[in-house]
């Protein structure tokens, strides 16, 4: 029997990231994915204009899945919705399944106020149910109120945030950071590991991030330790960028066509 996992995030309708991402990815790792949304994203003279589902629509949603679905893990993306957090803490607390958290702060047309209360409920009240936290570089400064550099800061950042929201953490680097290496560095509150790749120099990463999540995600659901779940999906990610597709108006999506062969569990 196949083994079900859940995404709660935002829909990106050009589908680089977003539950259409996660989605993709479950495929590939042939697990079956369901999802609950939390805000629709679309593009607007170049700027995404995010729209937010109500909490009582994404209760229901959550509601359906728990009384008709065994889950065998949960990977979690763009809420948005301060009020949402609290209805996703009250499902996460019924559940007993592996959790990955990637906290997507998009929050162009909010105030530094509202910013900073969800920052702090979504460090207070869902990191600690979950496995693992996947912010990328700057959600990582966002989250620590530290400046990133280079790894060294990183490690720091890495340590404040595994210190306040009481969960493992990986930052995803990614090639923001100067150097020749992409690097993604993982912390759960003893230990250190850092895992490069040379940078790509392609315009196929939308979506790298949310595919990097949820195919950790993905191998902790099929029973791969924290360090394996994220060596293996470093990889993957890296592969779809590779094969990444360019859409019309010249951004570019990560993907990886290849869903007939699976992986090896």
């Amino acid at each position: 029997m196949a083994k079900t996992i859940l995404t709660i995030a935002g829909s990106d309708t050009l589908a680089g990231g977003g539950l259409q991402a996660d989605l993709k990815t479950f495929e590939h790792y042939q697990l079956f994915g369901l999802t609950a949304i939390t805000c629709i994203a679309v593009v607007e003279d170049n700027e995404f204009i995010i729209q937010d589902l109500s909490p009582d629509l994404l209760a229901q949603q959550l509601q359906t899945i728990q009384s008709g679905v065994d889950l065998s893990g949960i990977k979690i993306g763009l809420i948005h919705n301060s009020e949402s957090i609290q209805i996703i803490k009250d499902f996460l607390a019924q559940q007993d399944v592996s959790i990955v958290l990637d906290p997507v702060l998009a929050f162009k047309e909010t105030t530094e106020v509202y910013q900073s209360q969800y920052r702090e409920l979504l460090m207070r009240e869902l990191f600690p149910l979950a496995d693992l936290v996947t912010p990328n570089l700057k959600e990582a400064e966002l989250l620590s109120q530290m400046e990133i550099t280079d790894e060294s800061s990183m490690k720091k950042a890495a340590q404040i945030i595994h210190q306040e929201g009481q969960t493992s953490v990986v930052i995803k680097g990614g090639q923001r950071l100067i150097g020749e290496q992409a690097i993604d560095l993982y912390y759960d509150g003893k230990q250190f590991e850092v895992f490069r790749k040379p940078k790509l120099e392609a315009k196929t990463i939308n979506g790298a991030g949310c595919t990097f999540a949820s195919a950790i995600a993905s191998n902790l659901v099929l029973g791969k330790s924290p360090l394996e779940a994220i060596e293996k999906s470093k990889k993957y990610v890296y592969q779809a960028i590779q094969h990444g597709i360019i859409l019309k108006n010249g951004e570019g999506n990560v993907w990886y066509p290849d869903t007939t062969s699976g992986v090896t569990p």
